[in-house]
């Protein structure tokens, strides 16, 4: 991987730049679907952060690998 796009990765973020229609269209899935994902998965991030920047950014991130991502990671902590 070149390092420009690793350091885009590790410290811009995945999501950089991306709205939620975006990512929708991407996952070919709805926006209020990943509305609601971005709902859990900030709710979720505050576990690492206070901040509601850094943790929108982080579930944004997640957001764009796997439009599921806080379901699935829900599931796993059943």
């Amino acid at each position: 991987m070149e390092f420009d796009r690793l350091f885009e990765e590790i410290f811009i973020g995945l999501a950089h730049g991306k709205t939620l229609t975006d990512l929708a269209s991407k996952h070919n899935v709805t926006v209020n679907h990943l509305n609601d994902q971005l709902k859990k998965g900030i709710k979720i991030e505050h576990e690492h952060t206070k901040d509601n920047v850094t943790a929108k950014k982080i579930a944004m991130d997640h957001l764009f690998e796997d439009p599921d991502y806080y379901t699935k990671l829900e599931k796993a902590d059943l």
